[in-house]
Formats: C-alpha cells, sequence, structure tokens
C-alpha cells in the first residue's frame, strides 16, 4: 500500500454544534454496517467504478471499523488503522506492512482523532468492545507509531448503534459521540496530566429521531446523522431535523466526509452489505454521483462492504489528496482502497486539496504532547 479546550455542544434554545468523526458500533450485538429496523425502499443506483488501488488481504476477520492516522511530518508513514473481532490493528500506508496491534476484545468499530494541534497533536483512538459494553482508548505514539493503551473507559448501558470522535477546527480535544435509540450521547475527552489517562467524565445527550444509525465528520465543526431510512441531517440549528439535509437510496450503514480545509466536499455514505458510494455535496446536500470499487488485474471488484473509512489529509504517493476503504467481510477478509482523487475524477469535481487533521501550526511554548508511554510490539 501507498486554542480552545471544547467546542460548544448544545444549546437548548438555539443552534447545536458539534464536531465528531465517525465509525459504527453494533447493536446489542450487530456487526458493522448491519443496521436495526431499515425502512427505506432501496432504489437502483447508478455507480461509476473507480479501480481498486491497494487491497490489505488476509485479515484474521471481517474489519469491523477503519480510520486514517496521519503522520506529523512523512505523509507516507501514515497509517491505516484496523479493528476486528480479534482486537485493533495499523498498518503502514506505503507498503502495507503491520506497524503494531493490540489483541484482545471484540471490538466493533472504531474511530480516531487527536489531542493538540499540528505537528504536536496526539493521535488517539476510541473502539467499542462489545463483549465488555465499553469504549476503550489508545493512543498512537508520533515517533514510534506504535499503539499505546490508555487508562480509563466509558461503559455504555443501552444498545449502541454507532459513535463518532472528534473536534472541531481550531480545538484543542477531541469529543466522544454516541449513538443510541433516539439518543445521542455526548462525552467531553481530557488527557491526564501524566498523559497516560482519558478522562471522560464530562458527559451529557440530545434527543435524535429513532432513524438515527450513523454521524460522519464536517471540518467547519457540525455533525452530520444518516438514518435507517436514507435521511441525511446537519446539526446546524434547532430545526435541522424539520427536512433532511440529503437524500441516499439505501438505508444508511456508514458514512464519511471528504473535505479539505475550504468549503469544497463530499459525505460518502453506503448501505448494508452494499458496494456502491453515494456522495453528496457537504455545503447544500445535492447528489454528485456514486461510485464503486472496480476490480484490477490483480485486486478483485467490491461486491459488498462491511464498514467504510476516508481521509481527506495527505497519506502520500497515490493518497496525497486522501483516500477511501471499503471492508470487506466473508471467507476471504480484506481491505480495499481507493484514492480521493480518483472519485473526484470519475465524477467530474475538482479535486480537494488535502485537509490536515492535525489542525494548523501554531507557535506554542508548552512540552510536545507526545505520548510516549512504551508498549511492546506484539
Amino acid at each position: 500500500m501507498r486554542p480552545a479546550r471544547h467546542l460548544s455542544i448544545v444549546a437548548l434554545a438555539g443552534a447545536i454544534f458539534l464536531a465528531v468523526s465517525c465509525e459504527r458500533g453494533g447493536e446489542t450485538p450487530a456487526s458493522v454496517g448491519q443496521v436495526p429496523g431499515a425502512t427505506v425502499p432501496e432504489r437502483p443506483i447508478t455507480a461509476i467504478g473507480v479501480p481498486a488501488s491497494d487491497e490489505l488481504p488476509g485479515l484474521a476477520s471481517a474489519p469491523t471499523g477503519i480510520a486514517f492516522w496521519t503522520h506529523p511530518n512523512v505523509a507516507f508513514n501514515s497509517l491505516l488503522v484496523v479493528a476486528d473481532e480479534t482486537g485493533l490493528a495499523s498498518y503502514n500506508m506505503e507498503d502495507g506492512n503491520e506497524v503494531s496491534r493490540v489483541p484482545g476484545g471484540t471490538l466493533s468499530g472504531v474511530a480516531l482523532s487527536y489531542f493538540g494541534l499540528a505537528t504536536q497533536a496526539a493521535g488517539m483512538a476510541a473502539a467499542y468492545d462489545d463483549e465488555a459494553n465499553a469504549f476503550r482508548f489508545y493512543g498512537i505514539d508520533n515517533a514510534t507509531r506504535l499503539f499505546v493503551p490508555l487508562d480509563g473507559e466509558l461503559e455504555i448501558d443501552a444498545a449502541l448503534r454507532g459513535f463518532c470522535l472528534g473536534r472541531g477546527d481550531g480545538v484543542t480535544e477531541p469529543t466522544l459521540f454516541t449513538l443510541t435509540k433516539g439518543g445521542l450521547g455526548i462525552v467531553n475527552l481530557t488527557l491526564d496530566d501524566s498523559a497516560s489517562g482519558i478522562d471522560v467524565s464530562d458527559t451529557t445527550s440530545v434527543p435524535i429521531p429513532d432513524t438515527i444509525t450513523a454521524c460522519a465528520v464536517d471540518r467547519d465543526g457540525v455533525v452530520i446523522l444518516g438514518g435507517n431510512d436514507g435521511s441525511i441531517y446537519r446539526l446546524s440549528g434547532e430545526q435541522s431535523f424539520a427536512a433532511p439535509f440529503a437524500q441516499a437510496g439505501r438505508a444508511i450503514a456508514d458514512m464519511e466526509i471528504l473535505a479539505s480545509d475550504s468549503a469544497a466536499g463530499q459525505i460518502a455514505v453506503i448501505g448494508a452489505a452494499s458496494h456502491a458510494i453515494e456522495l453528496f455535496d457537504r455545503e447544500d446536500g445535492h447528489a454528485l454521483g456514486a461510485v464503486t470499487i472496480s476490480a484490477t488485474d490483480e485486486i478483485d471488484a467490491v461486491a459488498a462492504a462491511s464498514t467504510m473509512g476516508a481521509s481527506a489529509a495527505n497519506l502520500g504517493g497515490l493518497y496525497r489528496d486522501g483516500a477511501l476503504a471499503l471492508g470487506i467481510a466473508g471467507e476471504a477478509p480484506s481491505i480495499r482502497i481507493i484514492p480521493a482523487n480518483g472519485i473526484a475524477n470519475a465524477l467530474n469535481l475538482t479535486a480537494l486539496a488535502p485537509a490536515n487533521p492535525r489542525g494548523e501550526r501554531v507557535e506554542i511554548d508548552e512540552p510536545n504532547t507526545l505520548i510516549i508511554k512504551p508498549i511492546l510490539p506484539q
């Protein structure tokens, strides 16, 4: 393969502004990609094939979550982070070699964000353990790129449909959002003084429609929600659920956003066991078309996907403008990847300038926020 503290979460008498990134969890329990109570009548989707650029084959089990970690200095040393029923693993974007692994736990999704800004930022992955009904947190060391298990966990006492992790531009600490039937849980996360644990004490929740099953991050700090009726909502005010922002052709099982630091970008969604990726404009919600990952001489096409991950960051080589990956279940679990600029070319869209999920460079006098607690490779 090739400084604010937290954003404003809820204004009860006004707008709701949230910042997140999304991966899916299970529902008492359900694998990623299974949407409970789907009600949308599926419509035919005409999709344009984009050739697979890379494959991560030979996985131990079906991927349940995919995320990307951006290296602070060397783009092609960025990581593909994968959750499955055996644990958490990461792979080098340049060659697909395994970098780090934390075995154990039946994980049904992973989401990734950062503490701090720019090269000082420390990556952190949140994974949901189905057996424990709890989130577990892992740092990613900027120098070694190894996972660092962090103290602290968050138990969930309701059926989890999905979860989101992220922050708005300029915010130095991420927020975790959990999706249950009719409720959006909100957990502000902080690193403890030793940078070896996560404080999850600051929590609240807001009501959402029962149909909501997925979410995704936008660069402007607004959360996008997707439903099992295909509806897509943008939480930008108190009338956010008066009408859908966009409408997909099938129940939404997973969603991501490809967005640059400018206003341009796309919302990408897949349905349960679907191979078509529908895309919508992130500014006004109009449909942009759909793509599939098609075959090459060496890599098979995607016939059905269990989960999706995407990044608009510079990940090096073919992925200098970002990447989109689909997780494949079945007898030969794998992940197949296409470059973000391949999607743009297929749909005749303007290619996006790479985004920086680590945030803008700033001059600071504080110590480096690298997570340095050691962990031996497994």
